[in-house]
């Protein structure tokens, strides 16, 4: 089954999302809040492969060929990330 693609798609592009989180102290972001109003942290971080990821609740995913999908390319049917990326793509966007 295809993946479906975030509505809307997202503004920034995963490397400056990543990026911006990487510069903070520590490499995380705590306080965000889903598009369901839940509490969570995401992290820059980078699998033993060398790919830059950004680490989320639930052992969640967001690798940059998921950026602007609804779900990741994780498991079966990929994990739900959409509720992560929106407010991470609104967060970056406040530091532009």
């Amino acid at each position: 089954m295809p993946r479906r693609p975030m509505d809307p798609t997202p503004v920034n592009s995963f490397a400056l999302v990543y990026d911006r989180i990487n510069s903070v102290p520590g490499s995380r972001i705590d306080g965000l809040v889903t598009t369901g109003g839940v509490g969570f942290s995401a992290e820059a971080s980078v699998a033993r492969d060398g790919r830059k990821f950004i680490a989320l609740p639930h052992n969640n995913r967001i690798y940059e060929q998921d950026w602007g999908f609804s779900t990741n390319s994780m498991g079966k049917g990929g994990q739900w990330i959409g509720h992560y990326a929106r407010p991470l793509d609104d967060w970056c966007s406040e530091r532009t």
